[in-house]
């Protein structure tokens, strides 16, 4: 018996706010339903007796119309060609609220297709094999009553696990650390020896845990940590014991050399950043990543209204151009103390011994710490 093991597709996900002139659609968005038909094309191709999704098929819980329909499409081929799918509802995919309902519902009018996306364990026979299924579970107990349940069918030849979840290790290699996210405790990897395959989703680097038990990754890169990790689905011949990595072309993502901006002019600033640009061999097509450690805020303020000129003279064909800081500490006058903080913290600390007769002084503060954020987020972005 032959599957397909992909997951994390985040159909949907479109960081990025461009365009593309010819379809009117976000790049970014496409290039995550490209990833996921590239699958479809490829288990086509294959023709596997399984297909499994382990989660994350959207990047949210309400996905767009476009986002459900590239699903429905890609999962209506492999239907027609009469390969059965399991899919698995990750983190991203489930609603907050349960009487909201479920997009994952309507993924099962399509002959073939399966879901498992109601916090438990399920078990699905096909042929000789149980494939058993643990979507993403909000809480520890839930986890820990869905991980019960798990119990192998000695009555099948193959039995096959698809979950998605973190893995709690020592180092932190598989966890996200998302907000709701619960991760499965290191003790029950030795469990999961169980079954000949165990199909893992929520970790986005394909990635071995223990023999049989897999990430395969998500199928595009979706953030500047994602850098030059492979992208692809992974190909297990249970009977014969192989997995085969087959890798995708996901969009680059180009993290430069973070360089040191402490006592640093914005000019001798972007002379060091032409250097940088200059040993980079192409940038094209590119997320290009720029990374300053601590600058001072007010040399950051001048080199942002700077930077489309360095971007067009050095950085030319880039997808795009991402700028990440950090500020070096401001110190006070002769009259001043220590460094200043946030401009936030200054301002509620001002606050506290300001004249305010006659206004509320919470309101007052309030205002004020909105339009800082204001200014600080959308004229001088972070």
């Amino acid at each position: 018996m032959r599957l397909i093991h992909f997951s994390d597709t985040h159909l949907g996900f479109a960081e990025s706010a461009k365009v593309d002139p010819a379809t009117g659609l976000n790049v970014r968005e496409q290039d995550v339903y490209r990833a996921f038909s590239a699958v479809i094309d490829a288990a086509l191709e294959r023709k596997p007796d399984l297909v499994v999704h382990a989660g994350d098929l959207f990047h949210s819980a309400r996905p767009s119309n476009r986002a459900i329909v590239t699903a429905l499409l890609g999962f209506q081929r492999l239907s027609a060609a009469g390969i059965p799918l399991i899919v698995v509802a990750g983190n991203h995919s489930v609603p907050r609220v349960a009487a909201s309902g479920s997009i994952f519902d309507a993924l099962r009018v399509l002959p073939g297709i399966r879901s498992a996306h109601s916090g438990r364990c399920e078990v699905f026979e096909l042929g000789d094999a149980a494939v058993h299924c643990i979507p993403h579970v909000p809480t520890e107990d839930g986890l820990r009553a869905a991980l019960d349940a798990l119990a192998p069918r000695a009555d099948k030849r193959f039995n096959v696990l698809v979950m998605h979840a973190g893995v709690e290790e020592a180092d932190g290699r598989f966890s996200l650390a998302e907000f709701n996210a619960v991760n499965l405790p290191s003790g029950a990897i030795q469990r999961m020896g169980e079954f000949d395959y165990v199909a893992l989703g929520h970790y986005h680097r394909p990635m071995q845990v223990a023999p049989r038990v897999r990430y395969s990754g998500s199928t595009e890169r979706l953030h500047a940590s994602e850098a030059g990790y492979a992208k692809g689905f992974l190909e297990v011949d249970l009977a014969g014991g192989t997995t085969t990595f087959h890798r995708l072309a996901p969009r680059e993502i180009l993290p430069l050399p973070v360089l040191p901006c402490r006592g640093k002019t914005p000019g001798e600033v972007l002379d060091a950043l032409r250097a940088i640009a200059a040993s980079v061999p192409s940038v094209e097509g590119a997320i290009v990543v720029v990374r300053l450690e601590e600058i001072d805020p007010v040399a950051w303020i001048e080199l942002w209204r700077e930077r489309r000129d360095f971007e067009r003279e050095r950085l030319a064909g880039a997808f795009e151009v991402r700028w990440e800081k950090t500020f070096a500490a401001v110190r006070r006058g002769s009259g001043g103390g220590g460094p200043i903080g946030s401009l936030a913290t200054e301002f509620a600390a001002y606050m506290k011994s300001a004249a305010t007769e006659g206004l509320d002084r919470e309101r007052l503060r309030a205002l004020g710490e909105r339009l800082i954020a204001r200014v600080l987020e959308d004229e001088v972005p972070s």
